[in-house]
């Protein structure tokens, strides 16, 4: 049976005794800060409405929320920590936040006609890449992963930088490489690795595209992108 809910657009700071309900849009693998040991999980969740908010899970929490808030799955949350973001730190278009605690109630919605549906995505086509060169935008992109190349450092204006590189070709048999950085190696790339010989299909979201002598396309992936496994 369906439950009260408010749009996640009514949700401030002093919003009282608030129950939302949101699938699942995007969720990053834990990772750990690089200003401190902090273990934390980011995802974005979004409402019938369209309405997106950025959501953290930190520590022990994390594990306790791990066989629930399922990518693509739709649940009533309530009792969040609501709190402002800074416009540099912010992903969905919200002046606000919530961090998920061991407080926060979760409970999915099961009845198929009360769940919220997925827009579709607008992949962009590796053919179509010369749009978005050396741009602010962000764009979506699926591919297969053919190759996986091992991890190493290159020097950048901030010193030198670990990375790591994957050989993705599209539909068209479009050759390109994701570049992954920092702790996107140590999680989301060692899985990809550890199943490589299926050339696994994946989806990176949120990321820029930066051309490299001309020649080659580079996709890097920054810190708020999101990356999945699909096949």
């Amino acid at each position: 049976m369906s439950r009260q809910h408010i749009p996640l657009k009514d949700i401030t700071i002093g919003t009282k005794g608030w129950t939302a309900k949101v699938i699942v849009e995007a969720k990053a693998m834990p990772r750990s800060s690089q200003r401190s040991p902090v273990k934390y999980q980011r995802m974005i969740l979004r409402d019938s409405e369209g309405t997106k908010v950025q959501a953290t899970i930190f520590e022990s929490d994390i594990d306790k929320f791990s066989d629930v808030l399922a990518l693509y799955k739709t649940y009533y949350i309530s009792n969040a920590v609501v709190k402002t973001i800074l416009p540099q730190h912010r992903i969905a278009k919200n002046d606000y936040q919530w961090h998920i605690n061991s407080k926060t109630v979760v409970e999915e919605v099961t009845e198929v006609y009360s769940s919220i549906s997925l827009p579709p995505y607008n992949f962009v086509s590796f053919s179509e890449f010369s749009k978005y060169i050396n741009s602010d935008a962000y764009v979506d992109i699926i591919g297969v992963v053919i190759h996986a190349y091992p991890p190493r450092e290159i020097p950048t204006v901030n010193g030198p930088q670990r990375i790591q590189e994957l050989l993705l070709v599209d539909q068209q048999l479009i050759p390109k490489i994701l570049t992954m950085w920092d702790q996107f190696i140590e999680n989301e790339c060692a899985a990809i690795v550890k199943i490589i010989k299926t050339k696994p299909i994946i989806a990176a979201y949120r990321i820029r595209i930066v051309s490299f002598n001309g020649i080659f396309i580079f996709i890097f992936t920054v810190s708020n992108g999101f990356i999945y496994i699909i096949i």
